[in-house]
């Protein structure tokens, strides 16, 4: 899919403006998915047992908040606050949480409300068609034994981790919830490299077209390019506070055996922040050296008309000079006058283009 295009930022603008006045709290959806319809499903499990259903009202969740087990509770779809409302009744959470969740162009945080955390990020939706790369709302709440997932549209990037939930391979199932945000973040985190080596081949494509082509597109697709990647530093840079908050909270919810993984999360997340940041200097450098490349061969253009211009000017005053209707001239009569003036000017270019030469200007 397309980055947002100016026409759903207008309007995002125009949503906003529209919740303008309105009393903290008040469930608005912001973004541009107003179609996509909410869907619910659950995947309580234990290091014993596994039980996954689809929750068709959110009252469906309420026996698992204090169940033993662990409890992942997946939201597709954040076009409908009433569904949403009722979700946080039932689950407790307060209604700036809500409106954050609502709000598709909040930027990535990270938040401790004591009974539970939440967190927002951005998963990168890659378009395989355009190669061009769209940040998708992604909001996790944490509590003592489950974890609230919420995103803006189907499809993510979670269907390992069901997987080893499913076949309990790995530690997964034998950790608490927060080892769960933990493989949730870390899933988020490893699309952005997938999402990255993409856009890195678009803009080595470009690279090598740079020098050997003039065209109006390349200076328009760089533009676009670097617009993309100022767009994905805006979504993509705060998480790598948000992962260092969750390093060094001192909430109960996050247990000292998941540290050393968030430790590896946040190096990712840096990783990812220093690629970006690479991709935006390469981006700024290609097009100084567009520009420049563009410049010299003006120069040489610009070099080979004024060698031309100055090898006919004598010339064009040679055969001025002897075209003056006069009766009493030098040669104007002589049988050799037309061999003697070609010979002249045959001398003056020859010359002249040896000047050039010894002058290095050819």
């Amino acid at each position: 899919m397309k980055p947002k295009t100016s026409h759903s930022r207008r309007a995002l603008y125009r949503k906003r403006g529209e919740k303008a006045g309105l009393p903290p709290g008040s469930l608005v959806y912001l973004g541009d998915r107003a179609d996509a319809a909410v869907r619910m499903t659950l995947m309580a499990y234990h290091e014993g047992g596994l039980t996954e259903r689809s929750v068709t009202a959110p009252a469906q969740c309420a026996p698992f908040r204090e169940a033993t087990s662990i409890t992942w509770i997946n939201v597709d779809g954040l076009s409908n606050p009433p569904v949403l409302d009722e979700l946080g009744r039932v689950m407790g959470f307060h209604s700036l949480v809500l409106e954050d969740i609502l709000n598709t162009d909040q930027r990535p945080k990270f938040e401790d409300y004591g009974e539970y955390i939440f967190v927002v990020a951005k998963m990168l939706e890659l378009d395989s068609a355009s190669g061009q790369v769209r940040p998708e709302h992604l909001c996790l709440i944490l509590g003592s034994n489950y974890v609230v997932s919420l995103q803006e549209v189907p499809g993510d990037p979670f269907e390992p981790v069901r997987a080893r939930i499913r076949s309990g391979a790995g530690r997964i199932r034998r950790s608490g919830a927060d080892y769960l945000l933990y493989a949730l973040l870390d899933m988020t985190v490893d699309q952005y490299f997938t999402a990255l080596d993409r856009l890195g081949d678009r803009i080595e494509q470009l690279d090598q077209l740079i020098l050997t082509t003039e065209s109006p597109r390349i200076m328009g697709e760089m533009h676009d390019l670097k617009r993309e990647v100022m767009f994905l530093r805006k979504n993509v840079l705060p998480l790598r506070e948000v992962v260092s908050g969750l390093r060094h909270c001192e909430s109960s919810l996050i247990g000292e055996s998941v540290a050393p993984f968030l430790r590896d999360l946040h190096d990712h997340a840096v990783q990812v922040v220093d690629r970006i940041e690479t991709y935006r200097d390469l981006l700024s450098g290609m097009q100084d050296l567009y520009l420049s490349s563009v410049s010299i061969r003006t120069n040489t253009v610009m070099k080979i008309i004024a060698v031309f211009s100055s090898v006919f000017l004598p010339l064009t005053f040679i055969t001025g000079l002897f075209g003056m209707n006069f009766d009493f001239m030098p040669l104007l009569h002589s049988r050799s006058g037309f061999s003697i003036a070609l010979i002249s000017m045959v001398l003056v270019v020859v010359s002249m283009l040896a000047l050039f030469r010894w002058r290095r200007l050819i």
